[in-house]
């Protein structure tokens, strides 16, 4: 290091230019004299905290990725993402009452069943779902009925009707340029079909119960003008909407009820 320091008298340079010189080529020096297999373990060393920070990294986008959505529409409007795995890694309202449950119950992390169970378990929850209202599930997964008999399966112990729906993932795209749950533009969209003056605004009043209602009376209203138009309507036709009654919709409709095909 002497024959450096010598080599350096002749250079015209800064006093602290030659010092950080003089620094860095000790450093240099020091990092060639240590063993290999110091600096082999090193960069093992390194290369395993990558491939670890590379493996956090994508558990991390594989378990908060959702692959399917469940919509819960009352009053409050609440849409749950679920993972591969059937956790909620995602929990959105879409107005105000559905941001006010999500204030208060966390749901994230658990099983689908679980989370719904605990959101129609709760006692502020449970003053929406009176005698005359009307719950509508809405899915989107590529095993709909998976999901539907999970839903099924679930005690809801209440007097109020549950329909469900099958929905797409162009449905929620739309439905969240409106600030709307996908469950509850799904049936907007069918609301349309019969009446094409009714506006999304009108929709984010209305209760799905309201919305229901509006359907079923123009469905009704529909088949009585169809049977009036071919002279029939004996009263063993028709068939209205049961209590209990499921319904399976696409993108904008429904498809038969529970007992269907």
């Amino acid at each position: 290091m002497n024959r450096i320091r010598e080599s350096m008298e002749g250079i015209r340079a800064s006093r602290e230019l030659k010092m950080r010189t003089l620094l860095y080529l000790e450093r240099q020096r020091d990092r060639r004299s240590r063993p290999v297999w110091r600096r082999g373990a090193s960069l093992a060393l390194a290369a395993a905290i990558c491939l670890f920070l590379m493996l956090g990294a994508g558990w991390h986008t594989l378990y908060g990725m959702p692959t399917a959505y469940i919509s819960m529409d009352v009053n409050p409007s609440i849409e749950l993402g679920i993972n591969r795995y059937g956790r909620v890694v995602a929990a959105e309202a879409y107005n105000e009452d559905g941001r006010d449950v999500l204030q208060r119950l966390p749901l994230k992390n658990k099983p689908y069943a679980q989370a719904v169970g605990t959101l129609l378990k709760d006692e502020a929850y449970r003053e929406y779902l009176t005698d005359n209202a009307t719950l509508v599930f809405t899915i989107i997964s590529d095993s709909p009925d998976v999901i539907r008999e999970e839903l099924d399966s679930l005690d809801t112990g209440g007097p109020y009707r549950i329909l469900t729906y099958i929905s797409d993932s162009r449905c929620m795209e739309e439905a969240h340029q409106y600030d709307m749950s996908f469950g509850k533009y799904r049936a907007y969209q069918e609301l349309a079909e019969y009446d094409s003056s009714v506006t999304i605004e009108d929709c984010h009043g209305m209760s799905m119960g309201e919305l229901q209602d509006r359907i079923e009376g123009c469905r009704q209203h529909e088949e009585t003008g169809h049977n009036g138009h071919h002279g029939g309507g004996g009263t063993g036709s028709g068939g209205g909407d049961g209590d209990s009654r499921e319904e399976y919709g696409g993108h904008g409709g429904h498809h038969g009820g529970q007992n269907g095909e």
